[in-house]
């Protein structure tokens, strides 16, 4: 037998004992692992994103007030939002814990070029001298955020992404980010 006769019968051949082919032992143990079973992380992230644009949608109208802390489970039958909270929130339910406040998730989140849904687009406040305020995309043109005076809203994104105080797209850290999205 050749070389490569030797090789594709251990290719095609279940594991055997070692030395059992041409004196040549298996270069590791057999798994058995089962096809099909329908798991994609590329699957569980578009869902996630999907998840947190809806919920995020679901809140549109609701009034803004600053600071409001909405504690876990309650997140439904919140009446209020802040911009914060609303995205945290949105995060926590899509099972993606993200920190709260507008400055810690800048600080939590990573530097991207072109934003897809969820994707977070963040504005520095000059009174606070910081990161204040944070919003989403939604993957359409538009971007979600709870605004002080007109609550909860859906704006296009062309209105911010070129604010003199904006920060810049930036991802959750669960999510991937290809090496054509890294600043």
């Amino acid at each position: 037998m050749s070389f490569l006769d030797d090789l594709l019968k251990m290719l095609t051949q279940p594991a055997q004992t070692p030395g059992a082919i041409s004196g040549v032992p298996p270069l590791a143990p057999s798994v058995s692992i089962p096809l099909g079973t329908g798991y994609s992380a590329a699957g569980d992230e578009y869902t996630a994103r999907q998840k947190i644009v809806q919920f995020m949608r679901s809140q549109l109208g609701k009034p803004y007030k600053l600071g409001i802390e909405i504690p876990s489970k309650k997140e439904t039958w919140a009446t209020c939002w802040d911009c914060s909270e609303l995205v945290e929130a949105a995060y926590r339910l899509a099972g993606h814990p993200i920190a709260d406040g507008a400055r810690f998730q800048f600080a939590t989140t990573q530097p991207i070029r072109v934003p897809k849904p969820a994707d977070l687009f963040f504005l520095w406040s000059d009174k606070l001298n910081y990161i204040g305020h944070v919003m989403a995309a939604t993957g359409c043109g538009t971007v979600l955020h709870a605004v002080g005076g007109r609550g909860v809203v859906e704006d296009p994104v062309s209105m911010w992404e070129h604010h003199i105080r904006g920060r810049g797209w930036r991802r959750h850290v669960d999510f991937a980010r290809g090496p054509e999205e890294r600043v």
